[in-house]
């Protein structure tokens, strides 16, 4: 009897740091205000950004033993110690996750992330594009003169810069082969043709509203 009882607590404890482990789950936490929030469990790292920009509010090393979840900051904006765990109970019901605080020392943490429920959430499918189509759509378009996004393919992947616009250089992944989205909010971006056959501009569509972004060269 005893060794069954330890293979179903090993079981569990397994399957609880399965369901998080490669996944990511949205919430809207307060952060001085509510904030829409992605977590992103890693095999042991646990990244939370903001959804709408796609900014670091905190960097974390995780584990889980029986539904346990034992969090320590890396880097990020909380005023924890980097040396402070924080301890809450978690649980995964269909793609409902629930985390409780048992013990952690470090308030900005621990009064963001009790009781807190997350839906789980993933971008959608990605599409392969030629390289040689993705050079097309390399250049400089612009919303106005104060608003530029410089487009690149590095590695055979579509980059996006902006002092403007974009946080850091990120990748924007394609939906289809003129259709793509950033990895944060919910921003897609179609690059258009004109009656030549050149990609004269991109459309933006976020919020409900299109932008049209011009292509200077």
């Amino acid at each position: 009897m005893k060794k069954i009882i330890i293979v179903l607590f090993l079981f569990a404890a397994f399957n609880c740091k399965a369901q998080l482990a490669n996944t990511k789950w949205k919430a809207t936490l307060n952060i001085n205000g509510d904030v829409a929030t992605l977590f992103d469990f890693g095999k042991d790292t646990l990244k939370i950004t903001a959804f709408t920009n796609g900014v670091t509010i905190e960097n974390m090393v995780y584990a889980i033993v029986d539904s346990t979840l034992t969090l320590k900051k890396t880097e990020g904006q909380s005023d924890c110690d980097n040396d402070v765990m924080g301890k809450y109970k978690v649980s995964v019901i269909a793609n409902a996750l629930s985390i409780k605080l048992i013990a952690d020392a470090c308030d900005d943490r621990s009064s963001v992330l009790n009781n807190t429920v997350y839906t789980k959430f993933d971008w959608p499918a990605t599409a392969k594009v030629d390289e040689a189509v993705l050079k097309q759509y390399a250049g400089i378009y612009a919303m106005d003169a104060g608003h530029k996004i410089t487009i690149t393919v590095e590695n055979g992947r579509l980059m996006a810069d902006s002092k403007t616009n974009i946080p850091v250089k990120t990748e924007i992944f394609a939906v289809n082969e003129s259709t793509f989205i950033f990895h944060f909010g919910e921003i897609t971006l179609r690059f258009v043709k004109d009656a030549t056959g050149k990609v004269s501009k991109f459309v933006v569509h976020q919020d409900g509203k299109d932008y049209d972004w011009i292509k200077s060269n």
